[in-house]
């Protein structure tokens, strides 16, 4: 099962993988029949339950099927493993020709391992205005492109219709212009849905929480600026200014958005804490397909993941409005990327080319849960959608495009990854325990990410 929300330290671990053994397929370039080999590296974020891993071995066997020249294989790595296994193939000079499907904060975070696609672009004259601009706007990257854009996955809430019934609620509104939706209405709602071991609600005086079995509501598959990005800070998702100098992650809309989360794990408890986490976890299943969490705020890849032979009904709704009264569903956006030391990167991109196709992207999407980034298919993508999720309301997906995090929570920052390192440092303060306030939690945090932004810019004079 992906975690999206734990970005991978790429920048780091390049350095410590010159130690190991490299693993992985040699970099031979010939494939069967003397076709030359493209290798699919899959791990870094969705891809990687089984029946994904099924149909991306379909979608290579009819690739080989009508191509004569080029060969693909689909390498799928446990999401645990990825990281390290990839950077161990790089070093070992037997790079994959493709890896992903990767996010903005992964390609980020290694910026320096990623090819320069532009020239291709511009040889090959390669027509991008069929691609949303908002896809094109989140991959870009200081001096470079990365890939073709392959898909969105934008936010909203998952929730257990057989939970809310069961408690006598009104389901959250799927109408974006419904202002009644707030934060403090899903709080409201949250606490009447977290149940303890005899039935008692987060806002019965008989409630226990040392022996909660149902909690309201649960975020827990993102960083913490993924948590924050929805309170409406002048930034959005992004921990510094506009110019890359400045720490803002102490806003005031991210300390009001922090005291919110802190209170609703450790005064209300409709939120899991870690213990709460592990207590999920045990049951071998994601925090919402375990029955245990009635409201999910997650994004359209987990539809490939978690929305299989579920015990309950479920629908979705939006993102609520903050408190300053608008409405920010963060979103994140994926390509599949080819590595600078990888070998037949001409092949990779048509390979490339092949999977972001107007004929081929729907399918694609399909197995990862995304968004196609192509304008002209959307139409066949909600068929696709209704097929597949008979009832779901898909307009609340496409609708929460128009309120996405910009910045993006997974941005380009100097020295991301000690950025990210301070980030989830905080995020896990957060969940262990509550030494300290929102205010002084995010101000500590100010701190050293100024210290870093600094350095940073010394070594640039």
């Amino acid at each position: 099962m992906n975690k999206k929300y734990a970005l991978l330290v790429l920048s780091v671990l390049l350095v410590l993988s010159l130690l190991l053994t490299a693993c992985g397929p040699k970099p031979g370039a010939e494939g069967a029949d003397d076709r030359t080999k493209v290798v699919i590296f899959v791990g870094l974020g969705t891809g990687t339950d089984p029946h994904q891993i099924s149909m991306q071995e379909e979608l290579a066997a009819e690739f080989n099927a009508s191509h004569d020249d080029i060969e693909i294989e689909f390498m799928i790595v446990p999401y645990e493993e990825a990281g390290q296994r990839l950077l161990a193939m790089i070093a070992g000079d037997t790079a994959p020709q493709l890896v992903g499907p990767m996010g903005v904060g992964s390609v980020a975070e290694g910026l320096e391992m990623w090819e320069d696609i532009s020239p291709y672009i511009a040889a090959d004259n390669f027509d991008m205005s069929d691609f949303y601009s908002l896809s094109v706007d989140l991959n870009t990257y200081p001096d470079k492109v990365v890939g073709l854009p392959l898909g969105l996955y934008p936010s909203f809430l998952f929730y257990n219709i057989d939970a809310f019934d069961a408690q006598g609620l009104d389901y959250p509104p799927a109408d974006f212009n419904d202002t009644s939706w707030t934060f403090d209405r899903l709080r409201q709602d949250a606490l009447l849905l977290t149940l303890d071991a005899n039935g008692n609600n987060a806002a019965s005086p008989d409630f226990d929480p040392e022996n909660i079995v149902q909690w309201g509501y649960d975020d827990s598959w993102i960083d913490l600026r993924g948590w924050l990005a929805p309170w409406g800070a002048e930034r959005v998702g992004s921990p510094t200014s506009a110019d890359y100098k400045t720490a803002v992650v102490n806003s005031p809309e991210w300390v009001m958005g922090l005291e919110w989360i802190m209170n609703g794990i450790w005064v209300d408890h409709f939120i899991p804490d870690t213990a709460g986490q592990q207590a999920i976890e045990a049951t071998g299943a994601d925090p919402f397909s375990s029955g245990m969490v009635a409201m999910w705020n997650s994004h359209t890849w987990y539809m490939s993941e978690g929305l299989y032979d579920l015990s309950f009904e479920i629908q979705i709704a939006p993102t609520p409005f903050n408190p300053e009264g608008t409405r920010i569903a963060r979103a994140h956006a994926d390509i599949f990327a080819i590595p600078s030391g990888a070998k037949n990167k001409d092949a990779a991109w048509e390979v490339m080319k092949w999977l972001t196709s107007e004929e081929n992207i729907v399918r694609v999407c399909e197995i990862y849960g995304c968004i196609p980034a192509r304008q002209s298919v959307q139409a066949s993508y909600v068929e696709s959608l209704n097929t597949r999720y008979p009832g779901l309301d898909t307009n609340v997906i496409f609708e929460s495009l128009n309120y996405i995090d910009i910045p993006n929570i997974e941005s380009w920052t100097p020295e991301p990854a000690r950025v990210m390192d301070v980030i989830n440092n905080t995020q896990s303060l957060v969940m262990i325990e509550q030494p300290l306030t929102a205010q002084e939690l995010l101000d500590q945090a100010n701190v050293e990410l100024q210290k870093i932004l600094d350095e940073y810019w010394a070594e640039q004079e």
